[in-house]
């Protein structure tokens, strides 16, 4: 004869408690949760990725303003007929020369494009980091979801287990009775097959809970045999913490990181628009380089301690006699000049004004400020299309939470009446007035009562969650 009893209740119940990776000893809050599957999320790292690569263009966007300053050094080596640089006189010898000097250039005006340019990329910077926000926010929904199904699983579990012991203990009563010959043993049969549905609910349970952990792990990057166990959360069930969509709707568009980052991409368009049209405006510059040069066809004239005469072409009378002049001068000689002494001697600075009249470039400018019409174009569409969806979920979030409310509530009093049906046809099979059959029938209907309750009320409170965040922006 097919018979349970205790000791094999007590043994379901341990291995329960060890197959469940949800009872292990890691425990952890949602919290800590969330904050785990954004710090492990590869998209998460990504989007803070691209806002570090928006910050070094902002930055860059403002070294652009200051003046370019650089350094020249350009030797060089000539054959043949050539210009000597250090005389400008033409020379066939094999001439070696070399310039260095600092120049800079600072653009004055151009149209604002440079000023432009750096407040589009300081909106886009802004925008980034309300695009990362919202990335963060979107992990954070995932997480919360998933945690409740977790906690919803774990308690489904801990029900069909108490309906197996419920089950069990009144299989046991009747094997008694079968045994006493009080009863046919035809009534066994219904509660075995009883608690055989009941094993099997348990073992349903059981694969729900490991699906829903390895979902939850899976958003916080752990390996799906990680364990751990859940906090608790509040799923007190109230009603809606506003009185319509609407007024959730128009909180959001001034809290949530989406409606502000379109707004910046308007912003930034109009700022790309108005550097497009400065390519049509003059470019001021002013310059400014200061540089030396050498060359190996560089002469000096170099005094020796000798004198020596020449006569000259001239002639003077004294005393009735004739005398041819001659000039005396002090021997002289030429030599190369060195490398660091030509630095010295040849020096040049220069200061300049360049003015920069576009005319005609290819229909550039024409090209860029359509272009610029374009985005900006697109920016207020993508602002529609984000108002459009923030208005559509948070309609959806309504109705859903109602749909679960409704149901929670209908559920709750479906309980009442079966936990009564239930203790009254387990009172009558106590005194044998009415037969197994509707016993296990009004069991039956109570545990799925029971985990629709289960089921509706942590909906009720996820969309609760739901609402308050398009509301505050966080979640409570």
């Amino acid at each position: 004869m097919f018979r349970f009893n205790p000791k094999f209740i007590a043994a379901l119940l341990l291995s329960v408690g060890c197959l469940t990776p949800g009872l292990a000893q890691t425990r952890i809050s949602l919290q800590e949760c969330i904050q785990q599957a954004i710090r492990e999320n590869l998209q998460i790292k990504d989007a803070e990725l691209q806002q570090e690569s928006t910050i070094n263009t902002y930055q860059q966007s403002r070294r652009d303003r200051m003046p370019a300053v650089s350094g020249v050094f350009n030797p060089g080596y000539s054959l043949g007929r050539s210009i000597d640089p250090y005389t400008n006189s033409i020379t066939t010898d094999h001439l070696g020369t070399n310039s260095l000097g600092i120049t800079a250039s600072w653009t004055i005006y151009n149209g604002n494009q440079l000023q432009n340019l750096q407040k589009q990329n300081a909106l886009n910077l802004s925008a980034g980091q309300y695009d990362l926000q919202a990335a963060k926010n979107m992990i954070t929904l995932k997480v919360l979801q998933a945690y409740l199904q977790v906690l919803v699983t774990q308690e489904l579990l801990q029900v069909a287990l108490k309906q197996a012991e419920a089950t069990q203990l009144q299989l046991d009563r009747m094997t008694r009775q079968v045994q006493l010959q009080v009863v046919a043993e035809a009534n066994l049969y219904n509660l075995q097959s009883q608690r055989a549905n009941d094993d099997l609910q348990i073992t349903n349970a059981r694969n729900e809970v490991r699906t829903a952990q390895m979902a939850l792990s899976q958003l916080l990057n752990w390996p799906a045999d990680q364990n751990y166990e859940l906090e608790a959360i509040a799923r007190e069930v109230t009603a809606a913490p506003v009185e319509s969509w609407q007024q959730v709707y128009r909180s959001s568009l001034t809290i949530l990181p989406e409606s502000k980052s379109a707004a910046l991409r308007i912003q930034s368009a109009r700022k790309g628009m108005e550097a497009a049209r400065g390519l049509r405006m003059p470019t001021l510059s002013l310059n400014s380089s200061l540089g030396t040069s050498y060359s190996s066809a560089a002469k000096k004239y170099v005094t020796g301690d000798s004198y020596r005469e020449e006569p000259l072409n001239a002639f003077v009378t004294v005393n009735n006699e004739r005398y041819q002049l001659s000039s005396i001068s002090q021997a002289t000689s030429t030599q190369n000049m060195g490398y660091l002494e030509q630095l010295g001697n040849n020096p040049v600075w220069s200061v300049s004004l360049s003015l920069r009249i576009p005319i005609f470039n290819a229909n550039q400018a024409s090209y860029r400020i359509q272009e610029a019409k374009i985005q900006q174009l697109r920016a207020d569409n993508q602002q529609k299309q984000v108002h459009l969806q923030m208005r559509q979920q948070i309609e959806q979030a309504f109705v859903l939470y109602r749909n679960a409310l409704e149901r929670q509530q209908t559920h709750q009093r479906q309980v009442e009446v079966l936990e009564k049906t239930v203790h009254a046809a387990q009172v009558r099979l106590e005194a044998g007035v009415v037969n197994v059959l509707d016993y296990t029938l009004a069991k039956t209907n109570l545990d799925r009562a029971r985990a629709s309750l289960i089921q509706a009320t942590y909906e009720c409170a996820f969309r609760q969650q739901i609402i308050g965040f398009y509301q505050s922006g966080t979640l409570n």
